[in-house]
């Protein structure tokens, strides 16, 4: 039985089943506390207020919106990054997934999104993304206690 965190995980995904996955994987092998949602205000609250400890974000979000407009993940990544930095809390590791890879996708959406890592859809192994997200955390934990 995996070891039970109170960190919360951030879901932002817009297929249902992709969702349900990261949220079964997660939470059964991880132990993690998830939250599936595409809710941008509700999204930014909880970074600013320092309850997320990591997200998953699509690329190609089909609900989100902010200010009366629709936002990919990687705009979404940003201004995560950036309520993160100037609320509670502090460095918030986002990992980028989309379905739609091809050959330099991954150096081009880090670097426009300011995730931290990278995921390429479909994702078959639960424990590998169990174990992605539990080294972004372990790093975050290390560069804050560092």
């Amino acid at each position: 039985m995996p070891a039970a965190t109170s960190h919360l995980v951030l879901i932002v995904e817009d297929h249902p089943l992709v969702a349900k996955f990261y949220r079964m994987a997660l939470e059964r092998a991880g132990g993690f506390r998830c939250l599936i949602t595409e809710d941008v205000p509700e999204i930014l609250r909880r970074v600013e207020a320092g309850e997320v400890a990591l997200a998953i974000l699509d690329v190609s979000l089909s609900g989100a919106e902010w200010e009366g407009r629709r936002v990919d993940g990687v705009e979404l990544s940003r201004l995560m990054k950036q309520r993160a930095a100037s609320g509670r809390g502090g460095r918030l590791p986002i990992l980028i997934a989309t379905a739609h890879a091809m050959a330099g996708d991954r150096e081009r959406l880090l670097a426009a999104s300011g995730a931290d890592e990278y995921l390429e859809k479909p994702v078959y192994d639960a424990q590998q993304l169990v174990d992605k997200v539990r080294g972004l955390l372990e790093a975050r934990a290390a560069g804050e206690s560092g």
